[in-house]
């Protein structure tokens, strides 16, 4: 099993919601890897013995050890959660890596033999490889380009991201770059009515941002509001407190604590 195989399967999670549980087998110098989700193994490694050890973890919410026979299993219980492809290796494609894991989503960084593997720490899965990008995209893939300035391979990245049928792909782009970018995938032979429906470019929220971290912030702001079908409206618009404020100040309601609670990741 490929670390491709195994970020497919995770992407793959994501529209089953829930929790799984991710399951390392280790037999001397050999190791294997799968994705236990309600009781079932997302790649068809885990047999129905250590698919109980993943289930034993899952109700006890906590890391089991255990050896089976001559194999170590390690079974950790994980929350379901995003997956997104980055396609770049500069500021910007480091500073999504960044703020992608402090938002809790995990993150993939595909170059073409420009990846510096040390800047991408927080980086779920990590490849030199273009054609890697293929193998990594399943339906429910999120792929953007994010390449400042644009470098030679985008173009082929975005076509593979598009042809391989990721729900969602964004590109790095100025307003005239990314119309030549939709022509070429027109030349290349895709569906104009397809690319529109999938691309988005210019990637980002308009928010004004400038700074590398900035640009992240704005573009991952819009993967966040297109992942929860939501309206990307100021929340004071959204919930207008003017609307109960004659209630408030005749006190006929009171809330001292506010009682929403962040949820966890489902989708």
């Amino acid at each position: 099993m490929s670390s491709c195989e195994f970020f497919r399967a995770l992407t793959s999670t994501t529209s089953l919601g829930g929790k799984a549980v991710i399951v390392k087998l280790i037999k001397g110098n050999d190791s294997a890897s799968d994705i236990v989700i309600d009781g079932k193994a997302m790649l068809g490694i885990a047999n129905d013995a250590i698919i109980e050890v993943a289930n034993k973890a899952l109700a006890e919410n906590r890391i089991v050890d255990v050896m089976i026979g001559d194999i170590r299993v390690i079974a950790e219980p994980i929350e379901v959660r995003p997956t997104i492809i980055v396609v770049g290796s500069g500021l910007i494609a480091k500073a999504l890596v960044d703020v992608g894991s402090a938002v809790g989503y995990y993150m993939a960084i595909v170059g073409s033999n420009d990846v510096d593997k040390d800047a991408f720490g927080n980086a779920y899965f990590i490849s030199n490889d273009l054609r890697d990008l293929e193998k990594l995209i399943v339906s429910d893939s999120i792929v953007i380009i994010a390449n400042e300035g644009g470098k030679p391979y985008d173009a082929d990245a975005l076509y593979i991201a598009l042809r391989g049928g990721a729900r969602f792909v964004g590109l790095l782009a100025s307003q005239r770059r990314a119309a030549v970018m939709i022509a070429e995938m027109v030349k290349r032979g895709l569906e104009l009515d397809y690319v529109l429906s999938r691309l988005h470019s210019p990637i980002g929220l308009d928010i004004g941002a400038k700074t590398p971290g900035e640009i992240a912030l704005s573009i991952l702001a819009e993967v966040t509001m297109f992942i929860r079908n939501a309206s990307g409206k100021p929340m004071m618009e959204v919930k207008d407190p003017r609307k109960l404020l004659k209630d408030a100040l005749e006190g006929r309601i009171q809330e001292t604590a506010c009682s929403w609670r962040p949820s966890q990741f489902r989708l």
